[in-house]
């Protein structure tokens, strides 16, 4: 026994940092309120379920636009299989999909890097920090499903290149371009235009883009979208969803109306690239510093460099600079980064230990913060002594280590994360609005009646803006959901009553409604309660419908 745990030694120091990750994420992963995407992603979903209609998604019963519904399907097979629509459900898939493109990536990395390389590769990318502190914080969001899908699209290019099959590069990129297309529209076809040039770049030869085999490619591609259009159009016209996603997307472009700072942002993002690197960009400072690097000389280094070149300036100039839109791009980053990590070490191993050591004054830092923290907050002072003492420890090794100086950092990073979940959560739910509370209120003065928003729709502007160019929509408007609704009021009074809320237009005698303006049309109403939306400014009354007098 002694002899087989010294000869894996490694596994299992590598198997229980996995287990303290996967920990670290599932503790209180459904401890915060949804957020107000999360919250409409799981509305959509739950409709889907209760009419049946999985096609043409909904939210309030109002046809919705923005996004297709393939991850409203994953989300809905979630609460099917596990038979609860809970905070930590509904967050459950995105952690799954990141494990996923987790081993995706080092199955890949490894055929071309040593397994240290590669699984350095992982372990940085599924801890850079505002992934893995904030965004799985929020997982029943769309976008790490949709940076796995674009992974594995890029990545089989890269693939199936090397092993000289087109046919399969090109129908299997397609058609994971088609699944990212049905899960959040034109992007995918951005990202399978610019990775291929990247891949011709690589190959040093454009004739990729004219072989036959890409075809087939599209082929698959029109077929799969071109199928789940065709049902959709027996339920609406499918130009209404299609130029809706093409103005959003053109909205956020470099040629669209959310234009306005462009330079501003173009000198600012790289602070975005920051918040969703650190970390481990911070490693580039250090190292950079009188070595030589080679990265062009492996493969999937160089592979991983072009895509990233090739596609962040979509997002570099775009008027939406949000982390969450460029997950994709950190597995590839974190390939380059531990290439240079891995080139360093070897022609200075002593001074890279010596430069990680002072990385240890970070985890003092940690230590000092959560010692102070029942001084401000309220927190378990057992829970302070507990994570403090095993940080102590921590440090203690940490500071004595050599040989595993980076794995030890790792390990001290999830640790924060372990400590983060379990104080830093409650201790941030504390101070945020508790819609649950909230939606119990109106459930509670409603008698667990049905429940109504009412107002006016707003009407979606179907006007695509190219340029300088302005394509009218020609067909009758398109009414949609007023703006001003928060979706997570809907989804906690399902919670608390199984009964999904409806918008409304024309008021009914007797029914409970939710609005803003409930004198607008003069009616008669009785109200039964109130709260304040500090994000909108906005009052909101609860009140019965009443018959007006004859």
């Amino acid at each position: 026994m002694k002899a087989w745990i010294k000869k894996n030694t490694s596994f299992l120091l590598i198997t229980g940092l996995i287990c303290l990750y996967v920990v670290s994420v599932l503790i209180n992963l459904g401890f915060l309120n949804l957020r107000v995407e999360e919250s409409r992603r799981t509305l959509v979903s739950l409709e889907m379920m209760q009419s049946g209609n999985y096609v043409q998604p909904h939210t309030l019963g109002w046809e919705y636009f923005n996004k297709p519904p393939v991850f409203n399907w994953i989300l809905a097979a979630f609460i099917k299989i596990t038979g609860s629509n809970s905070e930590f459900v509904l967050r459950l898939p995105s952690f799954i999909c990141l494990l996923i493109l987790g081993i995706c990536h080092y199955l890949l990395a490894r055929r071309y890097l040593t397994k240290t390389v590669a699984g350095l590769s992982v372990f940085f990318m599924l801890t850079s920090a505002d992934l893995y502190f904030y965004t799985l914080s929020n997982g029943a969001e769309i976008d790490v499903f949709y940076s796995l899908v674009v992974y594995l699209q890029a990545a089989s290019m890269f693939w199936f290149y090397e092993k000289k099959n087109y046919l399969l590069l090109f129908v299997v990129s397609w058609s994971l371009c088609a699944v990212g297309f049905l899960t959040k529209g034109y992007p995918s076809l951005v990202f399978q235009s610019l990775t291929t040039v990247a891949l011709c770049i690589y190959a040093r030869s454009w004739k990729i883009i004219f072989k036959p085999q890409q075809l087939a490619g599209i082929v698959s591609f029109l077929l799969l979208t071109g199928f789940y259009y065709y049902i959709y159009s027996y339920y609406n016209d499918p130009a209404v969803p299609l130029i809706n996603l093409l103005k959003e997307s053109l909205q956020k472009s470099a040629v669209g109306s959310e234009t306005t700072g462009r330079m501003q942002r173009v000198f600012s993002y790289p602070l975005v690239l920051f918040r969703v690197l650190a970390p481990w960009c911070l490693l580039l400072l250090v190292l950079l510093r009188r070595q030589k690097f080679y990265i062009w000389d492996n493969s999937f280094v160089r592979f991983s460099a072009l895509f990233f070149l090739l596609n962040i300036g979509v997002y570099w100039i775009t008027g939406a600079q949000k982390t969450r839109y460029i997950i994709m791009f950190i597995p590839f980053i974190m390939t380059i980064i531990t290439y240079v990590y891995w080139q360093a070490e070897k022609q200075a191993a002593e001074k890279i230990d010596k430069y990680l050591t002072y990385t240890g004054l970070f985890f003092c830092l940690g230590l000092v913060g959560l010692l102070a923290l029942p001084f401000f907050v309220k927190v378990s002072w057992w829970n302070v002594l507990l994570f403090a003492c095993l940080l102590l420890v921590f440090l203690i090794i940490f500071f004595r280590g050599h040989q595993y100086r980076i794995w030890l950092f790792i390990t001290g990073f999830i640790l924060l994360r372990l400590i983060y979940a379990v104080i830093g959560l409650p201790v941030k739910g504390q101070r945020e609005f508790d819609y649950q509370e909230l939606a119990k209120g109106i459930a509670l003065k409603s008698n667990y009646q049905p429940v109504y928003y009412w107002g006016r729709p707003d009407t979606l502007n179907m006007n695509v803006v190219i340029g300088d160019t302005l394509f009218r929509w020609q067909d009758k408007p398109v009414e949609v959901l007023p703006y001003y609704i928060r979706y997570q009021i809907p989804y906690y009074f399902y919670r608390a009553t199984g009964s999904l809320m409806r918008f409304d237009t024309i008021m009914e005698t007797g029914r409970v409604y939710i609005s803003d303006n409930p004198y607008e049309k003069n009616q008669i109403i009785e109200p039964i309660h109130s709260f304040y939306d500090k994000h909108l400014d906005k009052y909101f009354i609860v009140f019965r419908a009443k018959a007006k007098p004859e």
